[in-house]
């Protein structure tokens, strides 16, 4: 069996770098507004909470993906390429479509009385990864996300529209939001498509802009 090639140390630094920073972002936003809340009880609150602890989650998943890496790089140990490849699709594709839907339906919730909200949210994200999977493109986990950003993204521009007066600070969250996950489903296209130093730089600015999110969230609660 031929030895596995080795991975760039400098690429694996940037992308640890990267995850540690967005997944704790995400947990203290998500812990930053649970007064809130509390205080509230506003539903679509609840499900912006829920937003980022899903994509916390998926960035978890994200980790422990360069981590099998660096253990290769570092050990000099083979592993298939589905063990980092293509497994850990089906929790990264899992938990960030989970964060997608509920992030639309923090918006569509007044709307929207759908019973059993979890259980579709977990069929819906369980049948997207599982087709991932077994297709074993990354490609079609960030078609089907992009189809869903964009309707998220109507809604929004429904919202602005429609409504002379002020947008809220919720919605400007949920804006700086699909900003966000615009630029890092571009950071994580195909690698072959975007050389390092431009995927780079997408995860820095979707670094600036999750820390815009946190600052204001910190700064309203």
């Amino acid at each position: 069996m031929p030895p596995f090639h080795l991975i760039d140390p400098t690429r694996l630094a940037v992308e640890l770098a990267y995850t540690l920073i967005v997944v704790f972002l995400c947990f203290t936003i998500y812990y930053k507004t649970r007064e809130i809340f509390d205080l509230t009880k506003h539903e679509g609150i609840k499900y912006f909470r829920i937003t980022f602890l899903f994509f916390g989650l998926a960035y978890i998943s994200r980790f422990i993906s360069v981590l099998l890496k660096l253990m290769v790089v570092t050990f000099d140990i083979y592993f298939p390429i589905h063990i980092f490849g293509i497994f850990p699709l089906v929790f990264i594709g899992y938990f960030s479509t989970m964060a997608i839907l509920s992030l639309t339906y923090s918006i569509l919730w007044k709307k929207l009385h759908i019973k059993h909200t979890f259980l579709l949210f977990n069929v819906i994200a369980v049948l997207i990864s599982g087709i991932a999977f077994f297709s074993r493109s990354p490609s079609i986990l960030i078609l089907a996300q992009a189809v869903l950003l964009i309707f998220t993204s109507i809604i929004i521009a429904h919202y602005i529209f429609s409504n002379s007066r002020k947008i809220s600070r919720l919605y400007i969250l949920y804006i700086l939001f699909f900003l966000f996950w615009i630029v890092n489903l571009i950071a994580l296209g195909p690698r072959r498509l975007l050389p390092f130093e431009i995927q780079t730089v997408f995860q820095v600015i979707s670094i600036a802009v999750i820390g815009i999110i946190y600052y204001k969230v910190a700064k309203w609660t």
